[in-house]
C-alpha cells in the first residue's frame, strides 16, 4: 500500500507546481531542418528592473537542454539554420485599471447656488501588487528571416532569490518541453 502512496504523492505535488506555458508556431516552418543555432544577442535578455542573473539563468538552462539534444552551437565561420532569442518582461497587476481605486467628479446647483465636488476612493487594505516575470523563448529561422516559434510562461516574482531561480529553471525546461511543436 505505502508503495502506491509515495509516487502518488509526488504526482500530486508536481501537478501543483506545473507551469502554465503557451506556445505558438509557423505552421509553414521546417523544424525538422534546424541543427545549428546562435544566439541573438542583440534583444536578448531582461527588463533593467530584473537583475541580469536571472537573465543568465535563462540561457544557461537553455543552453543544456540544446545540448542534450541535437542541436549544436554553429562555429563563427558557420551559418545556423535558426537563432534563439529569451526575454524576462516583469508584469505588475494589482494597481491602476485592475484595482478597486475609484474616481469621480460631482456638479450640482440648488436654490443657493451652485456646488462642485471630487472624490477619489482607494482601497484601505495593505495588499501589495502582484510581481510576475514574463519568460519569453523565441526560435528564428535564419532563411525565412521570421519567428517560427514562441513559447512563454508567467512565473512568480515575489519570492525570495533561490525559490525565484529554481522557478526560472522549472519555467525554461517547461517552455523548451513543447519544443518542437506536435501539429
Amino acid at each position: 500500500m505505502y508503495r502506491f502512496t509515495l509516487p502518488l504523492v509526488a504526482l500530486l505535488l508536481s501537478a501543483c507546481s506545473s507551469v502554465p506555458v503557451e506556445t505558438d508556431y509557423n505552421p509553414d516552418a521546417n523544424f525538422n531542418s534546424y541543427q545549428r543555432y546562435h544566439w541573438q544577442t542583440e534583444t536578448s535578455g531582461s527588463d533593467s528592473s530584473i537583475s541580469p542573473f536571472h537573465g543568465q539563468r535563462v540561457k544557461s538552462t537553455l543552453q543544456g537542454l540544446l545540448n542534450e539534444q541535437r542541436y549544436k552551437q554553429a562555429g563563427a565561420k558557420e551559418s545556423p539554420e535558426f537563432l534563439i532569442r529569451y526575454y524576462l518582461t516583469e508584469q505588475v497587476e494589482g494597481f491602476g485599471r485592475n484595482s478597486n481605486t475609484r474616481g469621480s467628479v460631482g456638479l450640482g446647483s440648488g436654490r443657493g447656488g451652485f456646488g462642485l465636488g471630487v472624490s477619489v476612493g482607494f482601497p484601505l487594505s495593505g495588499n501589495k501588487p502582484e510581481r510576475h516575470f514574463r519568460l519569453i523563448i523565441d526560435v528564428i529561422d535564419t532563411k525565412a528571416a521570421q519567428l517560427s516559434w514562441r513559447g512563454s510562461a508567467l512565473i512568480n516574482a515575489d519570492q525570495d532569490s533561490e525559490d525565484l531561480a529554481e522557478d526560472i529553471e522549472k519555467a525554461v525546461n517547461a517552455v523548451w518541453a513543447k519544443y518542437p511543436p506536435k501539429p
